[in-house]
């Protein structure tokens, strides 16, 4: 009935590994050295975080059993068809300058696709890109679905309508939950977006080989601490930590929102798969106004 990419994040064996996955230094605009965004993460929880400074590319380094960094790099450019972007590569060493056939959006993706990376989406919200701009761009795993440090400072870091439209489209794309933190002012845009990473090790491989395959989710706040398919009732299982509401959201009018009552909290919630229904994803807000995303499950040749 389903592709169970989303789920197998849950069902499958390994460790939670919590992650940063798009952060800046003072190798490119940030205010604190490398080093230090690194002590900053780990001394809170986080298990690996990708230096993605503008430009520069980082590289991946193993410092203890409970904690890793991702080579990275944010490229920024400007295409002369669809106007500013930024793209996250995550993974691969790579050199540079970047090569003139890098110049659009598309070939930066390419290029970077051709260096071993995985490559993410950055804040098109905030960069002034519709939904239409990204229809054709090829090669992209994930975009980012939440940006915190766009939202605190610019008021523009959600970007879930980008990918509802894409999904709609038919295309496959994850979504991830970042900081794109610059240490400006402090802390202020820190510790506020992440992905909870299902894999067998700590190690880039296992890291890039489930971010590429769905196996993680995004966060704000929120935890999901299940997700399933109950194919005997055809129904959509979330179970996560206590929540205000909980979001199905799907193609055209295929979505629903659960709210608890006045003063309660929800932590699991079902919804029944519709007709026609192209993918569902599940979203889960908090008193506290934090978000978690699942990946969507995508529904194939389902006509019941």
């Amino acid at each position: 009935m389903a592709e169970t990419s989303a789920q197998n994040a849950f069902s499958r064996p390994g460790h939670w590994y919590k992650g940063c996955l798009h952060v800046h230094s003072t190798a490119s605009d940030g205010r604190l050295s490398p080093e230090e965004v690194q002590q900053w993460y780990r001394s809170r929880g986080y298990h690996f975080v990708a230096l993605t400074d503008h430009n520069v590319p980082s590289q991946a380094l193993t410092l203890a059993e409970d904690w890793i960094t991702l080579a990275g790099i944010e490229i920024d450019g400007v295409d002369p068809a669809l106007g500013l972007y930024h793209v996250v590569g995550i993974g691969t060493d790579v050199p540079w300058p970047a090569p003139e056939s890098a110049r659009s959006m598309q070939g930066t993706v390419d290029w970077l696709r051709a260096m071993g990376a995985l490559v993410c989406t950055a804040h098109p919200y905030w960069s002034g890109q519709r939904s239409a701009d990204l229809m054709g761009i090829e090669g992209c795993f994930a975009l980012e679905v939440y940006n915190g440090g766009c939202e605190v400072d610019d008021a523009r870091g959600f970007s879930h309508v980008h990918w509802d439209d894409v999904l709609a489209a038919g295309r496959r794309l994850w979504g991830v939950a970042v900081d794109d933190a610059h240490w400006r002012d402090g802390d202020h845009d820190a510790g506020l977006g992440w992905v909870w990473v299902k894999a067998q090790e700590l190690t880039q491989q296992a890291i890039l080989e489930s971010l590429e395959r769905g196996w993680f989710y995004a966060s704000s706040g929120p935890q999901i601490l299940d997700l399933w398919l109950d194919a005997d009732r055809r129904e959509l299982v979330v179970r996560c930590s206590p929540v205000s509401a909980i979001d199905f959201v799907g193609d055209g009018p295929f979505s629903k929102r659960l709210l608890a009552p006045r003063g309660q909290s929800l932590t699991e919630a079902r919804y029944r798969l519709r007709k026609r229904q192209s993918y569902v994803r599940v979203a889960c807000h908090d008193a506290d106004g934090g978000w978690a995303w699942s990946n969507p499950v995508f529904l194939v040749g389902d006509k019941q």
